[in-house]
Parts: structure tokens; C-alpha cells; sequence
């Protein structure tokens, strides 16, 4: 994990001062462009330049406690109405809300400064700011540093809302290792950072109401901050930078997943309500090569096979993913079954039944029969089923065990492929092309196909 620099600078430096300054003006005149042009495909953006962020790291909170391992600088007046305050090097500030105003106090409890309400943190160059108290990721941590300027700002609901403010590039430092574990290979590691770049985008602006672009969950991307960087996903980065797909000129929406399973998705297979995208249809996780016996669209003993026992694809990487993310299966009694579909359907009566009633050609579910004893009810979508079910994936078999043909079912066996939504790349299968020697341009192009890598800036 990355230190924090050493380097301190002196309580009211002129110059720390006016670096704040300039680095906010940079960041408003910029942020407002970005905004207006972060529409979906547009063909010019981010052209040229790195564009900064915000990134929603807390909402709705009471108090947010701070640090910094080389001391910061703590800015709670508007431009150079007043000197900074210098927090110590290790020690904890918090900020707390009162009325419009975020009140500042020292490790001791004292109070040191009031802001109306916005608090800036200024990290000692090379240094970054700490956070208190955050959401855990995959990696469990709730204390996570942050590189660029931390934000601070009451919100609607009487509470703070905290922000980094970064540059997307080491943004993505923070991304793509929470997203893609940093042992996969170099360049499974480089498409990752390219698929990223583009995502974050074609998603700024979705929380714009809430005073940032991006949230630091699954929701926008994962982001861990500095203390989740590491020097191979760096690499990766840094050799990708300014790197995004595009699709006959326009910014290519870049979605991955886990693991396929061995087919991915198109992706209105699991979102009905949109429009194919023509680079986001399903391919197979596996080359001519591979000798895999596989045609799609599977059906009845193939399709059984092909779901409980894994071919050996790409993303069949026991080095790399869980045997559970591969393939699955999980046993469901009837009673327990029918309060889970209750919940969310409505009452339809007694649970006689629950069947596939439909299937798109790389074996997700698109439709199911919930058959009740007063009606019948069809769920569509491979998302809403996966959800209604609370399964790994939509691309599963389901099958009733009774005591008697007669009987209703007594347990429901549902056993599938995969991990995640399975459109777009594949991670795991990722990171088995590039251990066959793929490059990351030609893994990203078969995941996405029609797509092209373009330098932006």
C-alpha cells in the first residue's frame, strides 16, 4: 500500500493557499463542461484533456472524522477569506453539522473553525486525506485514503455528503484493482483499465443531484481510494492512460462482469427494457481452437451439461476465480421459496410450480413461470428474475423434487453458470485470453465487438 509523503508545509503558506485556488478554479471551470458533454456516446468527449471527477465517497452522514499521515491543510472559507488551517500530521479532525454550518474540532474536541457549508481538504503534496468510518469493499477496510482534495458539504437531509475530487487516471488507480484483483495478468489488468476508463465516462453525471458524478460502489464502480492502489494495476493505468473503446466514433459503453460461465450476454437479454447495443452481444468464452464442443443456442441434455459441469473456457480458471463463481447450484425448499417470491410478486397462491419459460440463445433465463395455485405469473428479464431469486446469475436450470408425481414440490434445485450480469467482457475470461498471450486491445475487441481502442488525450 501506498505511505503518505512526509513533506509538510508551514500553517498559512501563501503558496499552499493559492494551489488550492488555482487547482479549485481548475476544477470549477472544468467541471461544468464535463457535466454538459457526459451524454451517453457523445463523440468529443474528454478529447484532449484529463477530465476531473467527483466521487461520492459518504452521504447522509452526522460526522466525518479525518486525517493525514503528512498533515493537511484545512480550507473552511471561501477562496482567500481565510488562512487554512493545518491539521498535524496524524492527528484526527472531525467535522460535524450544525444548523448550515460544519463545525470543525481538533483530536482533543476543540473547535477550531466553522464552515458555511463546504469544508475543503487539502492533502501535503504527494500525501493524501484519510477517511473514518467508510463502507467496506471487497477488501473489508472502512479507514481509506484518498489522493486529490476532499469535499465536504451539507446536503438535503440535514446530514454532510463527502467527495474527492481526483483526476480520472488516478481515479482509476483506485478502480481498477477493486475491480480486477491485481495478481490477474498485465494486460487482463490493461483491458480492465480501458473498460473502466470508458465507464466512468459514460456514468459521470448520474448523481449529479447529490453534488458529485460518480458514487465509490458496484452502483457507479468500485473505488477504494489510494489504500487500495497497488504498482501492477498502476502499471496498468499508466500504459493505458487516456485510452477508451469507441464504436464508429462514439464512446463505447464498456459493462464487465465476473465470470460469463462460458457464453456472455447481450445485453437486452438481461436489461428487456434497452435497445440492443450492437457491441454488446454474446459471444462464446472460448476460440476455434479450444476444441470446445459447444454450439449456441444449447438445448435439453447439452444445455443441462453444459450447466452443471464446466466446459473448459476462458474464464475456467480455477488460479483465478472461485469454482462457485464458475458453476453453482443451491437447494431452496418450497415454503422458503414461496416467501422469497411473495415478497416481490404479490399473492398468487400456493407455490405448485416455478419453470423456465424462456431462454435467449446464451442460455439466460428471459422468462419465468411462477405458477400459482390462483394465477399464473411470468417474470421477464434476466435481471429481475436474478434478483426475485437472489441467484449468482441468470443462466440456470431449475428442477422440482417431489415425493410423488402427485405432490407438490418439496425442494427446488436451481444450478447455473457464471457470476454477475455476464454482458460485455468477461474478467475472469480476461485473464485466461491473456494468459494465452492476448494483448489488451484484442481481448477488449472480442468482448466488444465492432469496438476500436482510441487514444482521447
Amino acid at each position: 500500500m501506498p505511505t503518505d509523503a512526509k513533506e509538510t508545509r508551514p500553517a498559512g503558506d501563501a503558496g499552499s493557499a493559492c494551489e488550492l485556488h488555482s487547482m479549485h478554479l481548475r476544477f470549477v471551470r472544468l467541471l461544468p463542461l464535463v457535466l454538459i458533454t457526459f451524454v451517453a456516446g457523445h463523440p468529443t468527449r474528454c478529447e484532449g484533456r484529463v477530465p476531473p471527477l467527483r466521487v461520492g465517497l459518504l452521504v447522509h452522514r452526522e460526522r466525518v472524522a479525518f486525517s493525514g499521515g503528512a498533515g493537511l491543510k484545512v480550507y473552511a472559507g471561501r477562496g482567500r477569506r481565510l488562512p487554512p488551517l493545518s491539521a498535524p500530521a496524524g492527528e484526527t479532525w472531525q467535522a460535524r453539522r450544525e444548523g448550515r454550518e460544519i463545525v470543525v474540532s481538533d483530536s482533543r474536541g476543540a473547535e477550531v473553525a466553522r464552515a458555511r457549508r463546504r469544508l475543503r481538504i487539502l492533502p501535503a503534496a504527494g500525501g493524501t486525506v484519510t477517511i473514518l468510518d467508510v463502507p467496506g469493499h471487497w477488501d473489508k477496510r472502512t479507514t481509506r485514503a484518498y489522493r486529490g482534495m476532499i469535499e465536504i458539504r451539507t446536503d438535503r437531509s440535514g446530514g454532510l455528503t463527502v467527495v474527492n475530487i481526483v483526476d480520472i487516471e488516478t481515479y482509476l488507480r483506485g478502480v481498477v484493482p477493486s475491480e480486477m484483483p491485481a495478481n490477474y495478468p498485465l494486460e487482463a489488468l490493461k483491458a480492465q483499465a480501458v473498460a473502466a476508463r470508458g465507464q466512468a465516462l459514460i456514468k459521470a453525471g448520474r448523481h449529479r443531484r447529490q453534488g458529485f458524478d460518480l458514487c465509490a460502489t458496484q452502483h457507479c464502480q468500485v473505488y477504494g481510494g489510494a489504500t487500495s492502489e497497488d504498482p501492477r494495476t498502476d502499471r496498468a493505468v499508466a500504459e493505458t492512460r487516456g485510452e477508451v473503446l469507441t464504436y464508429h466514433g462514439r464512446l463505447a459503453d464498456t459493462l464487465y462482469s465476473s465470470t460469463c460461465g462460458g457464453h456472455t450476454a447481450n445485453n437486452e437479454d438481461y436489461w428487456p427494457d434497452q435497445r440492443p447495443v450492437p457491441y454488446l452481444r454474446g459471444v462464446p468464452d472460448f476460440e476455434p481452437e479450444d476444441g470446445v464442443d459447444l454450439s449456441f443456442p444449447l438445448a435439453g441434455d447439452q444445455l443441462k451439461r453444459y450447466l452443471k459441469y464446466a466446459p473448459r473456457v476462458n474464464c475456467y480458471q480455477s488460479r483465478y476465480a472461485a469454482s462457485d463463481k464458475i458453476r453453482w447450484w443451491e437447494t431452496v425448499k418450497r415454503a422458503e421459496m414461496k416467501r422469497r417470491l411473495a415478497e416481490a410478486l404479490g399473492d398468487f397462491g400456493d407455490l405448485l410450480d416455478l419453470r423456465v419459460a424462456g431462454r435467449a440463445d446464451c442460455g439466460m433465463v428471459e422468462k419465468l413461470a411462477v405458477i400459482g395455485s390462483r394465477k399464473l405469473v411470468t417474470v421477464e428479464g434476466g435481471r429481475r428474475i436474478r434478483s426475485l431469486l437472489g441467484l449468482q446469475s441468470a443462466t440456470f436450470a431449475i428442477e422440482s423434487y417431489r415425493e410423488r408425481p402427485s405432490d407438490l414440490p418439496v425442494v427446488f434445485v436451481i444450478y447455473g453458470a457464471g457470476w454477475g450480469h455476464q454482458v460485455g467482457m468477461c474478467q475472469v475470461g480476461a485473464a485466461g485470453l491473456a494468459d494465452k498471450g492476448w494483448d489488451y486491445r484484442r481481448i477488449l475487441e472480442k468482448y466488444y465487438q465492432g469496438c476500436v481502442v482510441v487514444k482521447r488525450y
